[in-house]
């Protein structure tokens, strides 16, 4: 591949705005260090497709033993942080919504959550192995993101009818004011069972642990956007105290507050500011099911 033409350490451009039910951004990755190996850890967010343009990184989901990331490949949904280490790393990268990965993977997420696929040895990851054919010939990244517009409508032509349902869920996911999977499944107009399948289907998880992911990343949100603000004054009004927030946080990330906090994180912190600047919302995950006219 020509070398990608220079940019941000990390920029973003939106999708066509017809795509934005499927896909959160594009996105562009490049840094390099000067002082040896990195580490940060990416927080839990919907699926992704990363395509390395140059450098390498190891990584995991936290609790795991790193092992060296496959060049291009398909993130699933991640329910517990990764840790990601590199010394350069030139990425461009494809996230998608749930609704996304329903048209556009099509196979069931839960047998992706927290699992990286290399595209060539995936078949249903086809659609992006051949994305990345085309994508090699392309360095700027406005034509890059273009040729995604292009590639990714095709797959998209005919109305599926389940769209609705996996938009209501993924609205409700968004609400900060649904607590419980009764008032998740209420507000999406769908019987529990339902929800319980069409979740673990299309988003990867069972209805609960979304909803605790969800109360997590707000409150995870906050602070990186203010990194000055305390814990405890950013805390979800779900959480009933300090203590309940640092238990999921140990789930979730794998390390107290504190230890979060002492880590550099050079991607997700220059990615998170950017996003919220660009995008509108700091997390993928905190996004509902499509941007408004405004972003």
């Amino acid at each position: 591949m020509r070398p990608l033409k220079r940019i941000s350490p990390v920029h973003f451009i939106l999708p066509a705005h017809a795509l934005r039910r499927y896909v959160s951004t594009y996105y562009f990755f490049d840094f390099k260090s000067d002082r040896g190996e990195l580490e940060d850890l990416l927080h839990p967010e919907w699926a992704s497709v990363h395509y390395t343009v140059s450098g390498s990184s190891r990584g995991s989901i936290v609790g795991e033993p790193p092992l060296l990331t496959p060049d291009v490949n398909l993130t699933g949904p991640t329910g517990k942080a990764a840790r990601i280490f590199f010394e350069e790393l030139r990425l461009i990268g494809i996230g998608l919504l749930p609704l996304g990965w329903y048209r556009l993977v099509g196979c069931p997420a839960e047998r992706w959550a927290n699992k990286v696929g290399e595209l060539e040895t995936v078949p249903e990851f086809s659609l992006f192995q051949k994305i990345w054919t085309e994508l090699k010939g392309l360095n700027d990244p406005q034509e890059i993101a273009a040729l995604f517009d292009r590639m990714l409508s095709a797959q998209i032509t005919i109305a599926d009818p389940l769209e609705v349902e996996i938009e209501n869920i993924h609205e409700a996911l968004a609400n900060p004011d649904i607590s419980s999977v009764a008032d998740l499944a209420n507000v999406a107009g769908i019987g529990q069972q339902r929800l319980e399948r069409l979740s673990r289907r299309v988003f990867g998880f069972p209805p609960k642990r979304l909803l605790r992911r969800q109360r997590f990343l707000r409150t995870l949100g906050s602070v990186m956007m203010d990194p000055e603000l305390k814990w405890s004054a950013a805390l979800d009004d779900q959480y009933f105290d300090q203590a309940h927030f640092n238990r999921d946080f140990q789930e979730f990330m794998g390390m107290s507050p504190g230890q979060y906090l002492a880590m550099p994180r050079p991607i997700s912190i220059a990615a998170t500011l950017a996003r919220a600047e660009h995008v509108g919302h700091p997390l993928q995950a905190l996004q509902g099911p499509g941007l408004s006219d405004n972003h």
